[in-house]
């Protein structure tokens, strides 16, 4: 009887998704998790819009979704985005921006615009959680990959900004091209990450880890330049146009927030603020692009150190790099909390500990935006309160959420140095057999 039901499971067919091969027993193993998976996140999705406006009284932000629709417009009558008009975003979020004006026009109702971009996004979100679950399955076994999937589909606080804002398309890309890379669809791995950046930009970071782990596995530099020059191509043929017909509105995209001050719900902001009223100085926020850059190479060059090709120091590097990212940066909108879930999701998924802490952190998030906005902090003025300045609730507020995103990044950081946590792996490029 054995024998014979591992004969049907040897001939049990393999199953294809991007090309990807997976045994026939293993895909309907991930049929019934999908399944689960993707009711959670449109459960959880609704189960915010509902709590959120129902019983905290609260709102659902669709300022940016008002921004876009304005954008499609002045495009619909005609005028050229980058020449015409400045857009704050690269030019693939012309991809979000115009895909829900097509049923806007089909229906000639603009509040069909709102509803199209939601259900836009949301695809977008339950494809990365299928994509969390399929990494983490690299890094630990199918019952913690199981965790992972949950987590990232019940993270509340990312489900309200894929409801309002266009992130889930640039963390889509980020989490498809790492789990391209390592299930050896290298160049396509790279081409989705230059996509990314050309979404949202943080995407971008994925490439030289990219370069950095095919140099450590032993890929020749011939394999490695075509996929780097692969990448280029891509990146010129959507951005020369725009660079042609007008350089300055082109440049300007990537310039804007360069000299921005730094908003209230930034670390930067929240760093000069102790330093103001402690020694009556604020250079951080100044100097903020500089420390970027440094902890950027730091981590490129650590990550080079420990010669480790497995899935799971990649990934967790990509979050390291990802949230340096978000804390230099001047602006720290709680929705980049969306980046940085998918991680998360990975890595806080090996014991009740670290699954309270993947949920203090939406809690928190969540708090901060929507439920305590204009409570404790103007976007871009000021913490709220008439207390001491390092008392008060603001400042407690803020200090909390900081707390708990560094006990996570540390959390990630311990793991991989400490050996009873790691999971050792084999390298993802083994040389071929002659």
């Amino acid at each position: 009887m054995s024998r014979t039901a591992g004969k049907r499971e040897k001939n049990v067919p393999e199953k294809s998704v991007l090309g990807i091969k997976f045994s026939g027993n293993e895909f309907s193993k991930f049929r019934g998790h999908f399944a689960v998976l993707i009711a959670l996140s449109l459960v959880t999705k609704i189960a915010v819009v509902s709590l959120t406006t129902g019983v905290f009284r609260s709102f659902i932000d669709i300022f940016d979704i008002s921004v876009y629709f304005q954008y499609a417009m002045q495009i619909l009558g005609g005028e050229v985005p980058y020449v015409d008009f400045p857009l704050e975003y690269p030019q693939l979020s012309l991809i979000v921006i115009l895909v829900p004006l097509i049923f806007t026009v089909l229906t000639h109702d603009p509040s069909t615009y709102v509803v199209a971009h939601q259900i836009f996004m949301s695809i977008f979100d339950i494809l990365t959680v299928l994509i969390v679950y399929l990494i983490a399955l690299k890094i630990s076994n199918q019952k913690s990959a199981f965790i992972s999937g949950v987590l990232s589909a019940t993270a509340f606080s990312s489900a309200y900004f894929v409801l309002t804002k266009y992130d889930a398309f640039p963390t889509f890309l980020l989490m498809l091209s790492l789990f391209l890379f390592i299930y050896r669809k290298e160049t396509y791995g790279y081409l989705s990450a230059a996509a990314g950046f050309l979404a949202k930009w943080f995407p971008g970071l994925a490439i030289p880890y990219f370069v950095l782990h095919e140099h450590m596995s032993g890929r020749g530099s011939r394999s490695i330049s075509r996929n780097i020059i692969a990448s280029a191509v891509l990146l010129l043929i959507v951005t020369l146009p725009f660079a042609v017909l007008s350089s300055s509105g082109f440049l300007a995209t990537y310039t804007t927030h360069t000299g921005r001050t730094a908003l209230a719900h930034s670390f930067c902001y929240y760093v000069d603020f102790i330093f103001e009223s402690v020694l009556g100085l604020s250079f951080f926020a100044q100097a903020s692009i500089i420390l970027m850059a440094v902890v950027q190479i730091f981590l490129l060059g650590y990550y080079y150190s420990t010669k480790n090709t497995g899935a799971e120091y990649l990934c967790a590097f990509l979050f390291f790099s990802t949230f340096a990212f978000i804390i230099f940066n001047k602006v720290f909108s709680p929705q980049y909390i969306l980046w940085i879930t998918p991680f998360l999701a990975i890595f806080l998924a090996r014991s009740y500990k670290e699954i309270a802490l993947f949920y203090a952190i939406q809690t928190w998030m969540y708090l901060e935006f929507p439920i305590l906005y204009r409570s404790i902090y103007i976007n871009d003025g000021y913490f709220i309160g008439d207390g001491s300045p390092l008392v008060s609730v603001p400042f407690l507020f803020f200090t909390v959420k900081f707390v708990l995103l560094f006990v996570a990044f540390g959390t990630v950081w311990f793991s991989l140095k400490h050996p009873d946590l790691r999971v050792t792996l084999a390298p993802l490029h083994h040389e071929k057999s002659a």
